[in-house]
């Protein structure tokens, strides 16, 4: 569990690793002084439930509210806004406005299949190492690299077993 300062002066608990559990996650917010409300836990549930698909608020929403009947959209996005300024989860953005939330707090990639969108976690490989080595080297007067993202593309499990996939580019 790593602690890191986030805004307004409180300390940002982070259940570190894929293998931190709910119950660690749950942890974490309390130990922020946060209540682990029926709500809380089922969209948490919701996210960490879904692997390495990384999931947008509506499929959140819809796989908590199996869980917990009360949660709704609103709040939906208001607790996964609380967990990732926590550290519990995180937001990706794509350029096209699209945000899934990703329960791998670990350094990773990010797949996305060219056929149904899904988002998959991916593990660094080797070329972390060079990317980062690269970075240092690109900060200049002109601008200062603070960080770097890098999303491969190709087809998930699912399309590929159904035969749904197109020429590789």
């Amino acid at each position: 569990m790593a602690v890191t300062t986030a805004g307004r002066g409180r300390r940002r608990a982070v259940a570190r690793g894929t293998g931190a559990t709910l119950a660690d996650r749950l942890e974490a917010l309390e130990r922020q002084g946060y209540r682990a409300t029926p709500q809380r836990r089922a969209i948490l549930a919701a996210v960490l439930g879904a692997g390495r698909i990384n999931v947008s608020a509506e499929e959140v929403c819809g796989r908590a509210k199996a869980l917990c009947p009360t949660v709704n959209l609103a709040t939906t996005y208001r607790t996964l806004d609380l967990l990732k300024r926590l550290g519990i989860v995180r937001r990706v953005t794509y350029g096209d406005g699209r945000g899934v939330f990703c329960a791998n707090p670990d350094p990773h990639y990010h797949g996305t299949c060219l056929q149904c969108g899904a988002v998959v976690d991916l593990p660094r490989g080797r070329i972390a190492d060079v990317l980062e080595r690269e970075q240092r080297g690109l900060t200049d007067p002109a601008f200062a690299v603070v960080g770097h993202r890098v999303e491969f593309y190709g087809y998930c499990d699912a399309c590929r077993s159904a035969g749904r996939t197109g020429a590789i580019l």
